[in-house]
């Protein structure tokens, strides 16, 4: 059998929170070190998904492309006195605020988002499309943010008060990786969908209905037999399944030199932890 031609599509927000579930704290502790995009070595991570469903199906696939989603804005600000005393009276008797006190708490809060979105895609996201062959990052819909919506707001010995509003997410990125997957259908045979958002389901079938494969693609927490799978709402649906566990992610497919040393070495111990046999509980 000729080798299939294979596309791997990645839902990026639902990957990377699937990526920071891997936190890790130093010693001493400086609070948790979350994995994220730039940890890893993607050239390699993405060849050794195709030979996972090489294995699987006894096929060959052959990489095409990898389209990876992420949302091209992030919301705007916009001043909102009214919803700035909201959140003064809802805080009354616990903590003292004023309007324009809250409205410079959430302008900074959203100024911090928007530099951090921004400096995800145009350092981080362009480094690994240099260094990654066969990718490349493709930018819709929205990244939705809250800032007059009070996720957390605390008070410090000192006084100085942190504010964080409410992040959303991605609002489009799902509609426009599902019409990618349909309207490229013609130049593929298999689709790996590395994502577990059930709103794929449409698409997923209308590519089976067409006689194309799709297969998904996930990360686990764990080793067998205890292994709790990221984002796997789509296990049923696709054709195939595959996944790395945590022994796996962490062992082959970190970029070291992007992680501090102490860092390192608390993930090399939980490696072997992971190596340890699990040993059954005592029943009386």
């Amino acid at each position: 059998m000729a080798s299939l031609k294979t596309v791997i599509f990645i839902d990026g927000e639902n990957f990377r929170n699937n990526l920071r579930h891997f936190a890790f704290v130093s010693d001493p502790a400086k609070g948790e070190y979350r994995l994220e995009e730039q940890h890893f070595l993607w050239k390699k991570f993405f060849q050794c998904v195709l030979e996972e469903f090489d294995k699987i199906t006894h096929w060959q696939h052959q990489l095409i492309r990898v389209y990876w989603y992420y949302s091209a804005s992030i919301s705007p600000w916009i001043e909102n006195p009214k919803l700035a005393q909201k959140i003064v009276d809802e805080y009354k008797g616990k903590i003292a605020l004023t309007v324009p006190q809250v409205t410079q708490l959430a302008k900074n809060w959203h100024e911090q988002e928007r530099n951090y979105f921004q400096k995800l895609r145009e350092r981080t996201f362009e480094d690994i499309q240099r260094e990654t062959g066969f990718l490349e990052f493709k930018y819709v819909g929205q990244y939705v943010i809250h800032p007059y919506r009070v996720f957390r707001i605390e008070v410090d010995s000192h006084g100085k008060i942190s504010y964080l509003g409410l992040q959303q997410g991605e609002k489009g990125v799902d509609i426009g990786i599902a019409v990618d997957m349909i309207s490229k259908m013609d130049n593929y045979d298999v689709a790996i969908l590395i994502s577990g958002d059930a709103d794929y389901i449409p698409a997923v079938k209308y590519l089976k209905d067409h006689l194309k494969y799709v297969y998904q693609f996930s990360l686990a927490k764990g080793v067998p037999p205890r292994i709790e799978y990221l984002s796997a709402y789509l296990k049923g649906s696709a054709d195939c399944f595959a996944y790395y566990d945590e022994k796996r992610l962490l062992s082959d497919f970190l970029n070291r030199k992007s992680i501090p040393p102490n860092i390192c070495h608390v993930i090399d111990a939980k490696i072997v932890s992971l190596n340890l046999p699990i040993v059954p509980p005592v029943t009386t």
